[in-house]
């Protein structure tokens, strides 16, 4: 591949990507693209992941039992708390009066943002469980990983199996595990960007800040369980390496 660029290089020729020049003349200067040309023989060397990892100093990959385990209880102790205040401060039964109502509303709404973010550390730690880093022996990462991801109704081990797989094809389009970058097809874009599906036609009528807006909040309110349901960014391949062709991913 690279002889073939240098040789298209040298015949003067460029492969454009597609729809940036019918963007360009659309937007103008407001489309931002890149200076750097992987195939020009003057641009700069990028550092290997190696090179990067031996500028990190040593103690970075130091792994503790001690200091592991105390975010644990740290953040196991912090949950008790705000289920022992939430349950002498709030009632489940049903509001009769407007105040009632409203603290009823602003009350739950409360517990449900602060525990959904004190239980997030759990999950944080139990996903450093399963890359390794929770402490230096894999089968206590597994023990406790396993028990907090199960808590949080997560399948620590299916999980593990396809967020490594995630680390490895991060951003193949093809052989990629979650986050897959999606297609032109996919976001129903025609050859020449024409809108021919109506999520293309809606981001055309809302803008891209707002249609950025939308994304983030489809993301992160409907995509993790659409993804656990294997209905959203699962990959292309089954777990035996065969085109998913229409079927629902298992993650199991």
């Amino acid at each position: 591949m690279g002889k073939g660029g240098n040789a298209q290089k040298e015949r003067g020729e460029r492969k454009e990507i597609p729809g940036i020049e019918m963007k360009k003349q659309k937007f103008g200067e407001k489309v931002w693209i890149s200076t750097y040309d992987p195939l020009d023989k003057n641009a700069p060397k990028l550092p290997t992941k190696a090179e990067i990892k031996a500028s990190i100093p040593a103690h970075c990959f130091k792994r503790s039992y001690l200091k592991s385990m105390y975010y644990v209880v740290q953040d196991t102790v912090m949950a008790a708390f705000l289920i022992y205040v939430t349950n002498k401060a709030l009632t489940t039964d049903i509001p009769r009066t407007p105040t009632e109502a409203l603290v009823f509303v602003f009350g739950w709404s409360f517990y449900g943002f602060w525990m959904g973010t004190i239980l997030t550390g759990h999950w944080v730690l139990a996903h450093e469980c399963g890359h390794g880093a929770f402490s230096p022996s894999q089968g206590f990462n597994d023990f406790i990983g396993f028990i907090l991801h199960q808590a949080l109704l997560v399948p620590y081990f299916a999980w593990q199996y396809s967020h490594a797989k995630h680390h490895r094809r991060t951003n193949h389009i093809i052989d990629g595990e979650s986050h897959v970058p999606s297609t032109r097809e996919d976001n129903g874009l025609g050859e020449h960007d024409e809108r021919n599906s109506f999520y293309a036609a809606w981001h055309e009528a809302m803008g891209d800040g707002a249609f950025a807006a939308f994304q983030i909040w489809s993301h992160l309110f409907l995509g993790w369980p659409l993804y656990l349901l294997g209905l959203a960014s699962t990959g292309r391949l089954d777990y035996q390496g065969k085109p998913l062709n229409g079927r629902i991913a298992d993650h199991f």
